[in-house]
C-alpha cells in the first residue's frame, strides 16, 4: 500500500454543475445571476458545501473574464492587493484576524462606493452571531444572506457517484453506502476517501470494492 502511484487523473475544479443543489437551488441562482445583489454571505455547518460554492463562483467569474480572488481566512491573511479584483470571495470569515477584519471592512466600503464589483463571504454562523467587529458584522448582514443546507444521504450518494464519474472510476453503490456508515459523514472527507481508494486501487491492481474499503479503513485514522 506504500507504493507510489502517479495520479494521472486531473483534479476536477469546483463548479456549479458539480454541486448537488437540490436543497440550495436559490443559492446557486443568486450566485450566477448578473443582476443579483453584489454582496452575499453564505453560512452553514462544516461540510455543507460553502467552500465548493465560493470556488465555483470564482471559476464562474474567471470564465466571464473578471479579475477574481479566493481567500481563506483560516490559511492566509487578507492582502491589500485583493481590492484590485472585481470578484472577491472570503471564506471562513469566522476566523478573520482582527487586522483582516479592518481590511475586509475597507474592501466592503470601497466596493459599495465604487458601485461595481462583487463580494462573496462564508462562515459557520448567521451574520449577527459572528464574533466580528460590530461594524463588519453589520456589513456582512446588509446583502443577501443564505443558509447552505446540509446534504441528505441521498444527496451525498449522488455527489459521490458524480465525483467518481468525473474521475472515470467504476465504483459500485454499495461502496458509497458503506462509507456513509463507516467513515466521516461530511462530503469533503468522503470525496477525499474516494480519491484515496482510487490511488490504492491502482497500486494494488484491485477493483474498488467493500472488502478493499474495509482494508483501507483499518489503516486510516478512525472516523470522527
Amino acid at each position: 500500500m506504500d507504493q507510489l502511484v502517479l495520479n494521472l487523473s486531473p483534479e476536477p475544479l469546483p463548479a456549479f454543475d458539480s454541486f448537488v443543489a437540490e436543497r440550495n437551488r436559490e443559492v446557486v441562482t443568486a450566485l450566477i445571476d448578473p443582476e443579483a445583489e453584489r454582496f452575499l454571505y453564505l453560512w452553514g455547518e462544516p461540510g455543507s458545501g460553502k467552500t465548493h460554492l465560493l470556488h465555483a463562483w470564482i471559476a464562474h467569474a474567471e470564465a466571464l473574464g473578471r479579475a477574481s480572488i479566493y481567500l481563506d481566512a483560516r490559511q492566509e491573511r487578507l492582502p491589500e492587493f485583493a481590492r484590485e479584483a472585481s470578484y472577491i470571495a472570503v471564506d471562513h470569515v469566522d476566523d478573520l484576524h482582527p487586522d483582516d477584519q479592518i481590511t475586509l471592512f475597507s474592501i466592503y466600503n470601497s466596493l459599495k462606493e465604487a458601485g461595481e464589483g462583487r463580494l462573496l463571504m462564508a462562515g459557520r454562523q448567521p451574520p449577527m452571531m459572528l464574533a466580528l467587529r460590530d461594524d463588519l458584522r453589520t456589513r456582512v448582514g446588509w446583502g443577501l444572506v443564505f443558509e447552505v443546507k446540509p446534504l441528505s444521504d441521498d444527496d451525498k450518494l449522488a455527489a459521490l457517484a458524480r465525483h467518481a464519474e468525473t474521475r472515470q472510476l467504476a465504483i459500485p453503490e454499495d461502496v458509497f453506502r458503506y462509507l456513509l456508515t463507516h467513515w466521516r459523514r461530511d462530503l469533503a472527507s468522503l470525496v477525499d476517501m474516494i480519491d484515496l481508494l482510487d490511488r490504492y486501487s491502482l497500486a494494488l491492481r484491485r477493483p474498488i470494492t467493500v472488502p478493499l474499503v474495509k482494508n483501507i479503513l483499518q489503516t486510516t485514522s478512525s472516523p470522527s
